[in-house]
Order: structure tokens, then C-alpha cells, then sequence
């Protein structure tokens, strides 16, 4: 399924996203970076096949913050009015967009990135700044920041016959990262795109599958969720915007709250249209209990909070769900409750990956 989203950046730029999903539970995602030609039909191609082989793919519109979005063609009028897009578009807004995109596909998995041309040199800063699993298409404009250190897997592909990327540039970045897989093709700039002059078959179905492959390595699917105890139940819209699901335990639905602040977990039962504790029969009673404690026990173990601050209020959300969060003395919020205490900061990608990772240990049986 593909459609166009809209999606809010940390400083409240709105912008629209391109997203494919598989017919298949998802094996991770893939945030698609485009070519200064902008989400043509080249990057939507991409997509479309990074979800027929199994991973949600999301193409952010990035030159929406300077102009609109806008697809030009490969020829010296598009090559021109590309360029100077990408000469009014700073890295660092580009990626407070590309974090967001993250953060949205962070629900179909863990999150990768791969870019072509000015986006190839854009998932190099996926992989130092984001820490992003990050594959690199003859990222021409990457060499200012070749002394940025990789947070993350990343791998380059490179033409042989790419005039933009000559063989000392290959060499520099070889020289700077020797543990950087770089590739290199009989091709030239843009092999791997079919609407290209150099567009190079050969090299595009060899570097698909080494791109494949490095994903399936560094991605992970969603936690898989436990069977509901209601068929009809139904995740509020706003704990679903605010949250980030965890686990499934036998009764509730943990989720993460998208707030770096504060280690915060709400605990949903899966049982559809419950407003009241009162409303569970005593042994579902009993099991929330015990979920609880189990969080919180995990809580105390993992953060080591000076206080746990445990709360079902659902005045704004009435869905029944309950709050389990670490507190300190220094959080900015304390002593006071962490409700209506100053503006929410989201995760970056990095972060959240691995706490998501601590927490989905901890959680899980396996853990």
C-alpha cells in the first residue's frame, strides 16, 4: 500500500512523506533519501521494491522546506533547478526531517536508511549523526565530512566511470574508514537508475542485491504482537501517535512514551472499548496488577529511578492505560507531576533504537 502522509519535524516544519508498506508483517524499514531531482518516480520505484521484499519504505519530501515539493527531470534545466534546491537546503534541516521520518518508521521495525546522489551523501549523516544502518549510492558530496565516525553499519557504492567521484576521493574515504565496505562498478554517476543516461543494469542488480542484503543483516522486524484478549480491540489515536509499541504481554500493551525526558511506559489491556479498572473481572484485575509490577520491577532495574510515579487518569484519553514512569530529582519536571511540564522531546533515531532494544530485552521472555 502506498500513499503520501504528512508528517511534523522536531521544530515544527510540516512535511509530506511517501510510504509503501508490504502486504507482509514488515522485516524492518528503509528511509528512501532522494537525488537533487527530488521523489520522482525513481525513489517511489525504490520504495516499491524495498516493500516487495518485505520492508516498509518512506521517502520523505525534503525539499518541501525550500520551495515545495517539486520533481525535475535529468536533463541540464532539472540538473540546475536541483542544485539550487539543494544549495538552499542545510544538512541539518534535511535531517530533523529524515529523524522524523524515523521516528514515524520506527513502528514497522528498526530503521535503516539509503540514499542516491545528494542522498547517498545524505545517509552517510544517517550513519554518523542518526546512527542509522546506512547504504550510500555515489554520494558525491560526502568528502566534508569524511572525519564523522559511523554510529552505525554502513556500505558504499561507488561507478568506476563516475567523473563526479574520482578514484582519490574513493581512496580518501578507504584511507579514513577502512572497515567502510565500498563497492565499486563499471558504471558511472547514477547507474542506478533507470530514467539515467548511465544507467548500468548489470551494476544496479548487483548492488540491489548487496543493499538487500546488508538490510536483512541490520534490520529488525516489530516485536510481534501476542494474540488480543478482544478482537475488537483497538489502540487509541492518541496513544498511538504518542507511544511506540514495545511488547505485548499476556494482558496489556506496553508502549514507550515518545519523550526522551523521562523513561516513561504506559501499559495498555488489550480488551476493546475498557474505560475503567473497575470494568476488568477480578482475574484481569489481578493480571494488571501483576503486569505492573513486572514494569515496574524492569523500570527500577534498567533506570534506577529515585521514584516510580505509577497513574491511570485518562481525562484526555479515556481508554484505560496506565503510566509507569522514572523519576529524579534533576528531570526538570520534579516534584511536580511530568503532565503539562514543558514541550515533549522526541527520541532521535539512535536513542531509540536502543532503548527500545534495553527494553524489548528486558521485556520479553526471551529477555
Amino acid at each position: 500500500m502506498a500513499e503520501l502522509i504528512a508528517l511534523h519535524a522536531a521544530d515544527g516544519h510540516r512535511f509530506s512523506l511517501w510510504q509503501e508498506l508490504p502486504t507482509e508483517p514488515a522485516l524492518g524499514a528503509v528511509i528512501v533519501l532522494q537525488e537533487i531531482f527530488g521523489v520522482n518516480n525513481h525513489i517511489r520505484d525504490v520504495c516499491a521494491q524495498f516493500a516487495a521484499n518485505g520492508f516498509a519504505a518512506f521517502a520523505p519530501q525534503l525539499f518541501e522546506r525550500v520551495g515545495g515539493a517539486a520533481e525535475f527531470g535529468y536533463d541540464e534545466a532539472g540538473i540546475s533547478e536541483g542544485r539550487a534546491r539543494i544549495a538552499a537546503l542545510s544538512w541539518e534541516d534535511a535531517l530533523l526531517d529524515v529523524a522524523a521520518s524515523a521516528r514515524h518508521a520506527a513502528h514497522w521495525g528498526t530503521v535503516g536508511a539509503v540514499g542516491y546522489c545528494w542522498g547517498g551523501s545524505l545517509a552517510w549523516l544517517c550513519a554518523t549523526r542518526l546512527q542509522l544502518p546506512a547504504v550510500s549510492y555515489y554520494g558525491a558530496r560526502s568528502l566534508p565530512f569524511i572525519d564523522e565516525t559511523p554510529g552505525a553499519p554502513v556500505i558504499l557504492h561507488f561507478g568506476a566511470r563516475d567523473t563526479l567521484i574520482p578514484a582519490e576521493y574513493r581512496a580518501s574515504f578507504a584511507a579514513r574508514h577502512p572497515q567502510v565496505p565500498q563497492y565499486l562498478y563499471s558504471a558511472g554517476h547514477g547507474f542506478n537508475c533507470n530514467e539515467r543516461a548511465d544507467f548500468h543494469a548489470e551494476s544496479a542488480a548487483i548492488a540491489w542485491r548487496r543493499s538487500l542484503g546488508f538490510f536483512r543483516e541490520h534490520l529488525q522486524p516489530a516485536l510481534p504482537a501476542a494474540p488480543s484478549d478482544s478482537a475488537d480491540f483497538v489502540l487509541h489515536p492518541r496513544l498511538q501517535e504518542d507511544g511506540i509499541e514495545v511488547a505485548d504481554l499476556e494482558l496489556c500493551r506496553v508502549l514507550l512514551m515518545n519523550d526522551a525526558r523521562f523513561p516513561w511506559l504506559i501499559l495498555v489491556p488489550r480488551i476493546a472499548d475498557l474505560r475503567e479498572l473497575i470494568d476488568l473481572d477480578r482475574e484481569q484485575r489481578g493480571q494488571l496488577m501483576d503486569e505492573i509490577a513486572y514494569v515496574s520491577e524492569i523500570m527500577r532495574a534498567l533506570f534506577e529511578p529515585e521514584k516510580l510515579n505509577i497513574a491511570s487518569l485518562g481525562n484526555v484519553v479515556a481508554q484505560l492505560h496506565v503510566h509507569v514512569i522514572a523519576r529524579y530529582g534533576n528531570d526538570g519536571a520534579w516534584p511536580a507531576p511530568v503532565w503539562g511540564q514543558g514541550l515533549a522531546e522526541p527520541y532521535q533515531p539512535g536513542q531509540i533504537h536502543a532503548t527500545l532494544k534495553l527494553l524489548r530485552g528486558a521485556l520479553t521472555p526471551s529477555g
